[in-house]
């Protein structure tokens, strides 16, 4: 190696200052282009390790923001069906109300279980000579709506049906002139009060006196009667 050096510095030495420069100026480009092209090197396997990672990073991203519109798309489906089904919650309760306020509008006009033996009564001292000859409620019948399938035995066995409202009936005999037994008809239907009708039986006993059979009742949301 000495030996190399000492015959480079010899060469050198023989040549002209020009031509020194010109081998220091080849040296120096040769030195250049190899640290050069060892840098560049470095550099590109930096980049390319840093456009791989970009990459990946990219390829995330386009995983979240798919994942984000599905999210979207999924939360605004629920929000439709949640209005939809608000919707159909307001339009029942708004169809339950309607109907409780024409269920209250009929009661309101039926003579109330507590009133229904008292109306029959006072009609009775209003019209003259008729005689009563029994009075009695029977017992109170619950009213139901049930929504299972008649025709499928296992589902209302499985179905309880709710109690909304309760009828009460009452059964009046009177005896009397036929016109008598007429004018408390009368003044039972034009009562202030509505009742439904269920039975109605005449009989003549001895002419022109009769017996009447009036069978009567009201709904109403109490279950209870009172004494007579």
């Amino acid at each position: 190696m000495q030996t190399y050096l000492q015959s480079a510095s010899h060469y050198l030495s023989t040549l002209s200052l020009r031509e020194r420069i010109l081998v220091l100026l080849v040296a120096c480009s040769v030195i250049y282009v190899i640290g050069d092209t060892l840098l560049l090197g470095k550099f590109e396997q930096q980049y390319q390790q840093q456009l791989s990672q970009q990459q990946q990073l990219d390829n995330q991203q386009q995983e979240i923001d798919a994942a984000i519109i599905e999210i979207g798309g999924k939360i605004a489906l629920s929000n439709n069906e949640t209005n939809k089904l608000k919707q159909e919650v307001d339009q029942t309760n708004q169809q339950i109300q309607q109907n409780e306020q024409q269920l209250a509008a009929v009661l309101n006009k039926l003579v109330p279980p507590t009133k229904i033996t008292e109306l029959l009564r006072s009609l009775l001292l209003d019209t003259h000579d008729l005689q009563l000859l029994s009075i009695s409620n029977e017992p109170v019948k619950t009213i139901t709506f049930n929504d299972s399938d008649e025709n499928n035995q296992q589902i209302q066995e499985n179905t309880q049906a709710i109690a909304l409202l309760y009828e009460h009936t009452t059964t009046i005999k009177l005896a009397g002139g036929y016109q008598q037994l007429y004018q408390y008809l009368i003044a039972l239907e034009n009562s202030e009060w509505e009742l439904f009708w269920d039975q109605l039986e005449y009989t003549v006993t001895e002419y022109p006196n009769a017996e009447i059979t009036i069978r009567v009742h009201t709904i109403s949301t109490d279950q209870h009667w009172i004494s007579l």
